[in-house]
Order: structure tokens, then C-alpha cells, then sequence
């Protein structure tokens, strides 16, 4: 470890990202980067993967990239093989995609549903149970879900998306009460819109649009504090939190100025 790191200030000196080729996954591998660091980049595109780790690199970070699914057994097993190697001292569980209703049926396809929740849920369980067993055993790491302010109410334009995020965040929220007494640290990142890919294929207003990489330095910052939710825009959090105490006659009139649809 590079001199003067503390783990319990939050600097990690082993960061694994999945999700880590584009978008915020890639925004973090460099905001992590840096000489003593070892960063464990993991996605399903090789020539993404590469560019990040050029970038960490000349940053003077170590980077080594893994090109696996989050929907497989494979992430498991890639995730215990890099433990093994480098001890793990914080995972960032990033991949993830989006799902809506579409502008033709306004409807949400099944098939786009279903790999939602295969990929923002159950791949960020795939993900998270293997390294926080290890970590366990270890009394110390930190463990972050990056999820969406979709969570924080059930959105009607978005319902796979919505609800798979809901389980990421109850998931690692409960975590961390579990795994406190053993050293490990859980957060979840709650998110609003951001330049990715991902929110291009949204048609329709995209309130607090930031960057991938201010969204990076906030949620390092969020982590370094420990902070159990790491949400942004806190504004636009507070608002989707109210959505869930109105009446619902109400609520049918507010979510309208916010609809929008997915492209394929």
C-alpha cells in the first residue's frame, strides 16, 4: 500500500468496478486511480475495458481488466480468483442496465424487463455475496451498490428498472446492518440522471443531468464518509421520497410532467 493510505479513512488500495468499461463505472476506475492503487476493471467489452486501464495506468495505477457477465456463475468465480490475488478493499457494483415502456405500445417489453432485473438485481447479488463472505472473514472491506432515485418511489415509466433498483438498495442497506460487527462497510449510491449511454436512450425530460465524472468524485466522496445512502441530487431525492405520502389521486398528477419512454 502507497504510503500514507488509510483504509478506515477510505482509500483503498484494491478497487474492483463492474460495469467498469463506460459511463460511471469507467468515471470511477479514474477518479480511484492513482500510484499504490490496484484496480480490478470488469465488463463485457474487451476494447472498452483496455481504454479505462490505459487511462488508470497513466494515472500510475495498476489495473488489470476481467471480461465477464454479472448475469453468470462466471462473475462468482472471477470475483473469488481476484480476491485471492489482491484482497479486495472496496467493490464498487456498477453494471447495470435500463428498461421502460416503449414510445410504440407504451408498454414495457417483457424481454427487456426480465434481463433488468437478471442484470441490476440479481447480477449485483452475484456480485456482492461472494466478496462480502470474504470480506467477513477478513473484518474489514466496503462493499457500494450503485443504484437510482427510481427506487426511492415505484415509477410507472420505467417498472422492471424501478423495482430492481428497490431490491439492490433494500439488499445492501440490509447488509450493512448485518455485516457492521464484522468490519464491513455497505452504501448504496442513489442516482438521478447522467450523461451515460444509458440515459440517452431516455426520450423525455432528464431533471439535474450531470456528468459521469462529477458523479464519480461525489460518490467517493459519499464512501469516504461512510454515508449509508449516497444520494444525488439530494433536491430531487427529497421530491421522488414525497411521491410515496401523497395522496394518489396527486401523485397521478405529478408524475405526467416527468414521463418518458426507452429506445431499443
Amino acid at each position: 500500500m502507497a504510503a500514507g493510505r488509510d483504509k478506515t479513512l477510505g482509500d483503498p488500495a484494491v478497487v474492483v468496478i463492474t460495469g467498469a468499461g463506460g459511463g460511471i463505472g469507467a468515471a470511477l476506475a479514474n477518479v480511484y486511480a492513482a500510484p499504490g492503487v490496484t484496480l480490478g476493471l470488469i465488463g463485457r467489452d474487451e476494447a472498452k475495458l483496455n481504454r479505462v486501464a490505459g487511462e488508470c495506468r497513466a494515472r500510475g495505477a495498476t489495473a488489470e481488466i476481467r471480461v465477464a457477465d454479472v448475469t453468470t456463475p462466471e462473475i462468482e468465480d472471477v470475483l473469488r480468483a481476484f480476491d485471492a490475488a489482491h484482497p479486495i478493499d472496496l467493490l464498487i457494483a456498477n453494471a447495470g442496465v435500463t428498461s421502460g415502456v416503449s414510445a410504440a405500445s407504451g408498454l414495457e417489453p417483457w424481454d427487456a424487463a426480465l434481463r433488468t432485473a437478471e442484470t441490476n438485481f440479481v447480477g449485483a447479488l452475484r456480485t456482492i455475496a461472494p466478496v462480502a463472505e470474504r470480506m467477513a472473514a477478513r473484518g474489514r472491506g466496503q462493499i457500494a451498490g450503485i443504484g437510482s432515485l427510481a427506487a426511492l418511489a415505484p415509477l410507472p415509466y420505467s417498472p422492471a428498472y424501478s423495482a430492481s433498483k428497490a431490491g439492490l438498495e433494500t439488499y445492501v442497506l440490509a447488509l450493512r446492518h448485518l455485516l457492521a460487527p464484522k468490519g464491513v462497510r455497505l452504501n448504496v449510491v442513489t442516482l438521478g440522471y447522467v450523461e451515460t449511454d444509458m440515459s440517452r436512450r431516455l426520450s423525455g425530460p432528464k431533471p439535474f443531468l450531470t456528468t459521469p465524472a462529477k458523479a464519480a468524485i461525489m460518490i467517493r466522496s459519499g464512501l469516504k464518509r461512510n454515508r449509508a445512502r449516497i444520494a444525488h441530487p439530494v433536491v430531487f431525492a427529497m421530491g421522488i421520497r414525497c411521491l410515496n405520502i401523497l395522496p394518489e389521486w396527486l401523485v397521478r398528477l405529478i408524475l405526467p410532467a416527468f414521463a418518458f419512454t426507452i429506445s431499443p
